[in-house]
């Protein structure tokens, strides 16, 4: 988990551009993360934006791969996997589960349920859970073969809400969701 000052810095941008957002965004999606530490600090953290902000936020950030709302990422491919083909191929394929790995020391599921790719975690104590949209992935890929995660975040304005990912530890928990509520209760 991060320091707890790298947190009240993170918490304190997204809380500012929160107040630049202002009420305009009352009624439309908001991403909330929340991190919890119940280890000997007792950390919390609760983060609340407007999907809409984060979309006018993300074409100002600029990195080595990052530019304009956009990863560089070898035109869809990566180690020689064309990961627009494999998307269009989960698509077409009916609900199932696709990996399922069962050991002494963890279970991991990989499947395809109701539009969603869904990961599952349990590796002891730690349980990790992801639940993407597919129209979210299928946006990703950008049509110039880069990560488009602007056109990811308009797909995920028009999810319905709920639990992206969850992580769960002995000591710790993150969650990651989406909804209408600008305090995500």
């Amino acid at each position: 988990m991060m320091k707890m000052r790298n947190r009240k810095r993170i918490l304190g941008a997204v809380l500012g551009l929160v107040m630049i957002a202002g009420p305009a965004a009352a009624s439309q999606q908001w991403l909330h993360v929340r991190v919890t530490d119940d280890g000997p600090h007792g950390e919390k953290v609760s983060v609340n934006v407007p999907l809409s902000m984060i979309e006018a936020f993300l074409p100002m950030l600029e990195s080595e791969k990052l530019r304009h709302g956009h990863i560089d990422w070898h035109n869809g491919e990566l180690h020689g996997v064309d990961f627009r083909e494999f998307l269009e191929a989960l698509q077409e394929a009916p609900d199932t589960n696709f990996v399922t790995v069962r050991s002494d020391h963890e279970d991991i599921r990989v499947a395809k349920e109701d539009g969603f790719l869904v990961v599952n975690v349990d590796d002891g104590d730690d349980h990790v859970r992801v639940r993407l949209p597919m129209g979210v992935l299928e946006a990703a890929l950008g049509e110039d073969g880069d990560l488009d995660l602007v056109a990811a975040l308009r797909r995920l304005a028009d999810y319905d809400g709920g639990d992206l990912i969850t992580v769960e530890s002995d000591q710790e928990s993150v969650r990651i969701w989406i909804d209408h509520s600008e305090s995500g209760n």
